[in-house]
């Protein structure tokens, strides 16, 4: 990180009227979450699960394993509550001036909404939304970590369903078209804890024709070329020094 960069990225900031957030698995690290599909996560769940983090996230593993399912979802997605880290009120900063256009995540924790952030489509759902999926109503996260086994619905005894995309499940188009419609308008795209290889960022990014596609994230990837600006270090450390 060096000082031009910074000076640079206020520029960008500073003259941009659109700018598109997209919130990768770092800014969950930050906010004291894991990275499940790390190597050294899916080393520890295989051991202890015997079978990977993908295979007990996927819709037919919910389907065939339902209490396999929960029991995993309860021990390593749900078990503790995250607290988010200073990044998103430094966003909730940029969107109050204006600034921030849309924020694209495929996060499921809704960190963001603890920072009041607004405008957000949450490609891979949201963990605090659950529901029966037989008469539709909904449960907090409380009652899916309170129940015993597989949490069911207090009216007509079916699973619940949790509002997380589950693997082999499709993005909705209607999302996606919202998230490429808003990267294809955007003046500045903000790329926060991940890397130019994430699907997401390939996708959402892929009509962009300007020149501020702008990369803050703690590890190298031979992917940085493709953004216009890379900045390595916390998100946390690097957004106060942009924004004040």
């Amino acid at each position: 990180m060096t000082t031009v960069s910074i000076d640079r990225m206020r520029d960008m900031v500073r003259e941009s009227s659109r700018i598109v957030v997209m919130l990768g698995v770092g800014t969950v690290i930050e906010s004291g979450g894991e990275n499940l599909w790390s190597s050294r996560e899916c080393y520890r769940l295989e051991g202890l699960y015997h079978q990977s983090p993908d295979e007990m996230m996927s819709v037919g593993y919910y389907s065939a394993r339902r209490d396999k399912f929960f029991d995993f979802y309860k021990n390593e997605i749900i078990n503790k509550d995250l607290q988010a880290a200073s990044l998103y009120y430094d966003l909730k900063r940029l969107q109050d001036r204006g600034k921030i256009r849309k924020i694209i995540t495929q996060n499921f924790y809704g960190l963001h909404n603890q920072a009041g952030l607004t405008n957000v489509v949450e490609l891979h759902g949201n963990i605090h939304n659950n529901c029966c999926p037989h008469c539709g109503k909904k449960f907090d996260l409380d009652y899916i970590r309170a129940a015993k086994g597989v949490p069911l619905c207090d009216e007509c005894r079916c699973a619940i369903r949790p509002g997380v995309l589950l693997f082999g499940e499709k993005i909705g188009n209607n999302l996606m078209t919202e998230a490429v419609n808003a990267c294809e308008s955007a003046e500045l795209i903000l790329v926060l804890g991940t890397n130019m290889y994430d699907n997401m960022v390939k996708f959402c990014t892929g009509n962009y024709k300007g020149g501020r596609l702008v990369l803050i994230t703690k590890e190298d990837h031979y992917t940085d070329r493709y953004a216009d600006l890379v900045i390595h270090g916390k998100v946390s450390d690097i957004l106060p020094q942009i924004i004040d």
